[in-house]
């Protein structure tokens, strides 16, 4: 069997932790699911174990014959293949409205309609020969104003102008159909946790009641065997990853990934990877692939607006952005120390005399005494050519990241008072030990000054806080303090 393909990269599940009783905890391993390895921990009784095994393994495979874009019989391949009305499995229905439902709500950025630019992309590297931009575009624009309606119990038109590739969300709906399915087939199951090459979902707390320890995995450059970027505890949660290294075309001697642009065409550069975690596994692994399209900026704002969703996102080059509710489900170690209280930093962009005024290009962030970075707090201005006349903080993350800095910078800011808060983490989410900081701020405008402001701050008792500086320039009054 051809392998499914892996969009998403792994995070890697815990399945030890055995406990006694009545319930014992059946582990299976297997290879070659889905083009992947599965593994599949049971907490019940032997006899339902098995059951909850065979009954899993029997929906992957099922479902495989549904929505699988590897094997010519396929439902979905038959449905590409088709030019008139079709009757569409319930399956394949809910894939389909799920990609569509993502699309709309990513504004088209997600997008299962891809089917024939991957194609082309595939022949070019058959032949070696790089598409041309222009087919490309219109390849893209035809499939987005493409109209197909999925109404139940109506057969469905496949538009001439798409063919559906649906991986980045297929895994993650067998994922979950299967878990069911171990479920029904194992009623007296007190925990179960499904991993499908890295992405996975789990029902209830495994062993004692204790949450499923998870190691993240940096799916720039997955391993077998890599160190965990992080360790999530997850209950009745799923986690999915993308990234850009795992996957792609090779065109000559150039490589590119294989998440595409769907307005475009082109696959993406310098784009960023993403681990989701969510209340099941299909949303996990249509965000994840999402927010790896996605500028870094409006991925955490969309992973923001919606419920029991958290994310951590990684740029290119490993710069790190979590989601508000990603610290919460970190794993408390040695390097994730209770974090200090929450501070605010109220910083002030005065009002100059100028003939022609334009509004500061700013950056704020924490370091430690040595000046080594710890949290990029805000960066106010949106184009690079003025962003490297703040020299401190472009030597220390924009020069090396620009496509990061640009999907998180907003735009500039007129005279006023504004406020900032620092929850006392790391860029990675990472709780930080009391102690000496800085607060560094910069700002720079064209046609005025430059100015750069280091405040050393103890958040260890409160001590030195509040804290007030001034600036003399480009920065008004800048004051540390507790909420």
């Amino acid at each position: 069997m051809k392998p499914f393909p892996l969009l998403l990269l792994a995070t890697g599940m815990a399945l030890s932790g055995l406990h006694a009783g009545a319930t014992s905890a059946a582990a299976l391993h297997r290879d070659d699911v889905l083009g992947t390895s599965l593994d599949l921990r049971i907490d019940a009784p032997a006899a339902q174990a098995a059951a909850g095994e065979r009954a899993a393994l029997a929906e992957i495979d099922r479902l495989d014959a549904v929505l699988s874009r590897w094997r010519g019989d396929s439902e979905l391949s038959r449905f590409n293949a088709s030019v008139g009305p079709q009757d569409l499995s319930r399956d394949l229905r809910a894939v389909l409205r799920l990609c569509e439902e993502w699309r709309a709500r990513t504004e088209g950025l997600f997008s299962c309609r891809l089917g024939a630019l991957a194609q082309r992309w595939r022949q070019a590297q058959d032949s070696g020969a790089l598409p041309a931009r222009e087919e490309l575009r219109a390849l893209a624009s035809a499939a987005a104003a493409a109209e197909i309606s999925l109404d139940d119990d109506q057969p469905a038109t496949r538009p001439q102008a798409v063919v559906f590739d649906v991986d980045a969300l297929a895994k993650g709906y067998i994922i979950d159909r299967a878990l069911a399915a171990a479920r029904a087939a194992s009623p007296a199951a007190t925990a179960i946790g499904l991993d499908i090459g890295g992405d996975a979902r789990y029902w209830q707390a495994s062993g004692a009641g204790q949450p499923w320890p998870v190691g993240v995995a940096d799916a720039r450059a997955p391993r077998d065997n890599p160190p965990a970027l992080a360790t999530v505890a997850l209950r009745s949660q799923a986690i999915a990853s993308s990234g850009h290294a795992t996957r792609g075309y090779t065109v000559g001697r150039r490589h590119y990934s294989h998440i595409l642009d769907p307005w475009s065409g082109w696959p993406m550069q310098f784009a960023p990877s993403a681990t989701v975690v969510a209340a099941d596994a299909a949303s996990a692994d249509a965000l994840a692939t999402a927010l790896s399209v996605m500028p870094i900026r409006s991925g955490l704002e969309l992973a923001d607006a919606m419920p029991e969703v958290a994310a951590l996102i990684l740029s290119d080059t490993g710069t790190a952005f979590a989601s508000q509710r990603w610290p919460a489900l970190l794993v408390p170690g040695s390097d994730q120390a209770a974090a200090p209280e929450q501070l605010v930093i109220d910083y002030q962009v005065p009002s100059l005399p100028s003939e022609r005024y334009h509004a500061p290009y700013l950056a704020l962030w924490i370091s430690h005494e040595d000046g080594s970075p710890v949290r990029q707090l805000l960066v106010l201005g949106e184009r690079s050519r003025y962003l490297q006349d703040l020299p401190q903080w472009w030597r220390r993350y924009g020069r090396d990241d620009l496509p990061a800095i640009q999907g998180i910078a907003r735009p500039t800011r007129m005279p006023g008072r504004y406020s900032v808060a620092w929850d006392g983490r790391d860029d990675r989410g990472r709780a930080l030990p009391p102690g000496p900081y800085r607060v560094q701020v910069e700002a720079a405008r064209q046609g005025g000054g430059h100015e750069f402001l280091s405040v050393p701050i103890d958040t260890g008792q409160g001590r030195g806080l509040p804290t007030i500086a001034q600036g003399s320039s480009e920065i008004g009054a800048v004051q540390i303090s507790r909420p």
